[in-house]
């Protein structure tokens, strides 16, 4: 369960950076009225969104080693997540920059294939053989 809510955090966390980035107005107020307005700097945001993208690759990738029954599938929702990770902070990268700032899409595609990743390993865990008597018996490696 913990491991769940630090994938979780990680892909929130990327989600509010990016949104940051991007300018979108509820999420700039939300920081800016909880004293975090300072951290509304794209040399501060890039560098967070990159932290909990990594962050949330680290969690999918320790769960796709628990899974050891359904290992293929587990590893493919993890590389879909990598993916969605390259693409999400290419997108982001080539935004903030403003060489393409149409690459916008690219951020949402990423962000999407993180969501995606992280639905794909939840469903995974809830299917694992370890979990069918309704009691995960997984260990912290």
């Amino acid at each position: 369960m913990k491991d769940q809510i630090k994938q979780t955090a990680g892909l929130f966390g990327a989600a509010v950076a990016a949104a940051c980035c991007l300018g979108v107005t509820v999420v700039l107020s939300a920081v800016a009225a909880v004293g975090l307005g300072f951290l509304i700097n794209d040399a501060f945001l890039l560098p967070m969104f990159i932290g909990f993208a990594a962050l949330n690759l680290w969690t999918l990738y320790r769960s796709a080693r628990k899974h050891e029954a359904l290992s293929e599938e587990a590893m493919l929702a993890f590389w879909t997540g990598g993916i969605g990770a390259l693409v999400s902070t290419l997108g982001l990268g080539l935004t903030v920059t403003g060489i393409l700032p149409v690459a916008v899409i690219l951020v949402y595609i990423g962000l999407a294939l993180f969501v995606v990743a992280n639905v794909w390993d939840f469903m995974i865990g809830r299917n694992s053989p370890a979990c069918a008597d309704g009691e995960c018996k997984t260990e912290d490696r």
